[in-house]
């Protein structure tokens, strides 16, 4: 008995790394056609790999972002929310959300998500540097400036916070720190 106990153990397990190696698999394949501007085959290919291995939110995210690529903007909002309901810890779903807002041209909503991002991870300057990219891309002046002071609290020499802050008032003690930084004469 305590062998079938065994064999079925063995047997599952390699049941799940079969169908965790297809789904990578599918989505190498799948990378290759949206490198290719192929996005309708890479979507049918991501949809395949998130159904073989369904708690993966990489594969999620490939496939919402495939979608975005296709512009499927109203599709990538709805199902960003989703899958960051279901994972909590992939804040790159609310990423791809906002960007999603702003294609459509929904500022407020965009701006309401990087807030949200923000909150839920307010300590990863790497992440806050991305999204005052974001923001200053998309004309949010107001929430550049306020992104970049808040990095400024936890890295007070940001060149990019620092960029932001000096432009916005070039008689600032920023615009000093900043031509410093930067050895530009001020």
């Amino acid at each position: 008995m305590r062998k079938i106990g065994v064999v079925l153990i063995l047997v599952a397990s390699l049941f799940i790394g079969c169908t965790s190696m297809n789904a990578q698999r599918l989505t190498t394949e799948a990378l290759t056609y949206l490198e290719e501007h192929q996005v309708a085959e890479a979507i049918a290919l991501f949809e395949r790999a998130l159904q073989k291995d369904t708690k993966n939110p990489e594969y999620a995210y490939n496939l919402l972002y495939a979608r975005f690529k296709a512009e499927e903007f109203e599709d990538v909002i709805l199902l960003s929310e989703a899958a960051f309901l279901q994972h909590p810890h992939y804040l790159e779903f609310l990423y791809l959300k906002a960007q999603a807002h702003r294609a459509l041209e929904q500022t407020d909503e965009a701006v309401a998500t990087y807030r949200q991002i923000i909150d839920l991870n307010g300590g990863d300057t790497h992440l806050m540097t991305r999204l005052l990219a974001e923001a200053q891309q998309s004309g949010l002046r107001a929430e550049a400036v306020e992104l970049a002071q808040r990095i400024l609290t936890i890295e007070p020499s940001n060149k990019e916070a620092l960029k932001i802050l000096a432009e916005d008032d070039p008689q600032s003690w920023y615009s000093l720190v900043y031509a410093y930084l930067t050895k530009q004469a001020h």
